[in-house]
C-alpha cells in the first residue's frame, strides 16, 4: 500500500507533546508483525486463500456463528487529533437466508491497555464493542473511547441485548456511534448516533438486501473494486473544548467522500485519552458474512498528506507489465492551496532511480486539481514533480502508468513508486504523512490460460 508494511513516527519537542504519527498497513501480506489477532481473524495471504501481496484481513469467514478481531499494538498520540481511513469488503458466496450478518466494528481505546488486559465487548449485534447479554454481564471493550459499528442485520443501535440506549427496533444497512466503555455497566458504551443509509421502504429484509454495508449479490469470487468498493474514513478532532467525531464514505464510482456522521463528544464527560490504539471486530450469527479489511492509514488531520496505491503489488518476470499508480494528495486544511510540491520516483529497493530500460514512465493524468503542471507525456526519465493546487479540504488523485520491462530485474526482487509532497502557503503540523510508498514484487510466473490471472510459483 503505502509507506512500510506497519510504520509508526512520533516526534515529541521542547518537552511538549506536539506527536507526529503515520500507521500504515496494506494486509496485503502474510506479515503479522505489530498486530494482534484473535479469535477467526486471519491474514488470507497467510492462510493461502490469496498470493502473497494480494491478501486481506477476514476478520470472519461467511459461516455460521463466527467472531473475529485485530488491532494494532503501537498505540499513538491523540493532541493533534486522529484519521482512520480503510477499505473493506463485505460479501458471501452462498444465500444465508438473512440477506448478511451481523457486521464488523472499528473502534478507538486506550493505548495504555496492555496485551494482557485487552478483552472484547460482545459479539452478536454488539459487533465486538459494546455490551451484550450473551453471556450475561458481558462487559464492552476494555478502555474503549468509541466503536463506530458497519451493521448489516441492525442490532447494534438497538437498545436490547444489554446495549446501553439506542432504538426500539433494527436498523439494517446502518453506521452507528457508540461510546466510552465505564465500569458502571449500564453506563457502558453509550448509544450516540446511528445514520441510516440507501433506499429504506420496505421490509428490514427488503433494506437488508440492498448493497449497501455489504454486497448481496451471491458470488464465488470476492467482487471487484467495480462492483463493491467501500472506503472510509473516521476523524476526530478538536472543537473548542470539545471533540467532533466525523464519519464519511466513499463508494464504487465515486471520487469524493460523502459525510455519513458528525457527532460532538463532551470532553469533561468523555475525556480523551492521551493515547489511544485502533482495532477492528466482527461477527456472524444466523447470518454470515466474509468481513474483510484493507489499505489502513492511521495519522493525523488539518495538514496536507500522500497516500500511495498500486493496481498490482505483483509484475510476472516473464513479460512486460503494465503498472498503474494512484497518488492520492490530500489538502485537509481550511484554505485554498495553488503551490504544493509534488515528486514521484520509480526507485528499486534500495531508493536508486530505475533507468527507462526498466521501468518507463508512459502517461500521466490528474483528477480534483485546481493546479497541476505535471507533465502528461513524453517521459525520459522516471522522476516526475511540479505544482499541484487543491481546494479547502479537497483531495486529487495522480495516475501515473508506465512498464515493467520483461527481466528488468531478478525475480523477487522489488521496485517501489516513492511520493513527496510539502508547501510553504500553511504550517504543516505533520510532516510524517508527507511521504507515501507503493512496493511491487517482481516474480516468476506459470501462465496457464489467462495471462492476466497468473499462478505463483512458490
Amino acid at each position: 500500500m503505502m509507506k512500510k508494511n506497519l510504520s509508526l513516527l512520533l516526534a515529541l519537542g521542547c518537552g511538549i507533546l506536539s506527536a507526529q504519527f503515520t500507521v500504515t498497513n496494506s494486509f496485503r501480506n502474510n506479515d503479522a508483525s505489530g498486530l494482534k489477532l484473535g479469535d477467526m481473524a486471519t491474514l488470507t495471504a497467510a492462510t493461502g486463500v490469496d498470493p502473497n501481496g494480494e491478501g486481506w484481513l477476514r476478520l470472519t469467514n461467511a459461516v455460521t456463528f463466527q467472531k473475529g478481531y485485530m488491532y494494532i499494538l503501537q498505540s499513538f498520540p491523540t493532541n493533534l487529533g486522529i484519521l482512520a481511513d480503510f477499505e473493506y469488503k463485505a460479501w458471501r458466496s452462498n444465500d444465508d437466508g438473512y440477506n448478511g450478518a451481523d457486521g464488523f466494528s472499528v473502534f478507538l481505546f486506550n493505548g495504555s491497555v496492555t496485551e494482557a488486559e485487552f478483552k472484547l465487548g460482545g459479539y452478536g449485534g454488539s459487533l465486538g464493542y459494546a455490551t451484550y447479554s450473551n453471556p450475561a454481564g458481558t462487559t464492552g471493550l476494555s478502555g474503549g473511547y468509541i466503536g463506530v459499528g458497519f451493521d448489516e442485520y441492525g442490532n447494534f443501535a438497538r437498545a436490547n441485548e444489554n446495549r446501553n440506549g439506542g432504538t426500539s427496533v433494527e436498523v439494517p444497512n446502518s453506521v452507528v456511534l457508540r461510546g466510552p466503555t465505564s465500569p458502571i455497566y449500564n453506563q457502558s458504551n453509550l448509544y450516540f448516533t446511528h445514520t441510516a443509509l440507501g433506499n429504506r421502504t420496505g421490509t428490514a429484509a427488503e433494506i437488508r438486501n440492498r448493497n449497501e454495508i455489504d454486497y448481496n449479490t451471491i458470488t464465488a469470487i470476492r467482487p471487484t473494486d467495480s462492483q463493491f468498493y467501500r472506503r472510509f474514513q473516521l476523524e476526530i478532532k478538536r472543537v473548542g473544548a470539545n471533540y467532533q467525531v466525523i464519519v464519511k464514505w466513499r463508494k464504487q464510482g465515486e471520487t469524493t467522500f460523502t459525510d455519513i456522521i458528525t457527532h460532538t463528544i463532551n470532553s469533561a464527560t468523555y475525556p480523551i485519552p492521551p493515547t489511544l490504539k485502533l482495532g477492528f471486530a466482527g461477527s456472524t450469527g444466523g447470518g454470515y458474512n466474509y468481513h474483510e479489511i484493507r489499505n489502513i492509514l492511521l495519522t493525523t488531520p488539518g495538514n496536507i498528506r500522500v497516500d500511495s496505491r498500486s493496481d498490482m503489488t505483483m509484475v510476472c518476470n516473464d513479460q512486460n507489465t503494465r503498472v498503474t499508480l494512484n497518488i492520492e494528495v490530500t489538502n485537509d486544511t481550511p484554505v485554498a492551496l495553488s503551490n504544493i510540491n509534488f515528486r514521484n520516483e520509480i526507485q528499486n529497493s534500495v531508493g536508486v532511480l530505475l533507468n527507462t530500460n526498466q521501468f518507463k514512465i508512459t502517461s500521466l493524468s490528474t483528477t480534483g486539481f485546481t493546479v497541476s503542471n505535471l507533465p502528461t507525456s513524453s517521459f525520459t526519465t522516471n522522476v516526475v514533480s511540479g505544482k499541484l493546487g487543491l481546494p479547502a479540504n479537497k483531495s486529487g488523485i495522480v495516475t501515473i502508468t508506465g512498464e515493467y520491462y520483461q527481466k528488468a530485474l531478478k525475480n523477487n526482487e522489488t521496485f517501489k513508486s516513492v511520493s513527496t509532497v510539502d508547501t510553504s502557503e500553511v504550517t504543516d503540523t505533520d510532516t510524517s504523512n508527507n511521504t507515501a510508498t507503493s512496493v511491487i514484487t517482481v516474480r516468476k510466473c506459470n501462465f496457464i490460460t489467462n495471462p492476466s490471472l497468473p499462478s505463483y510459483n512458490k
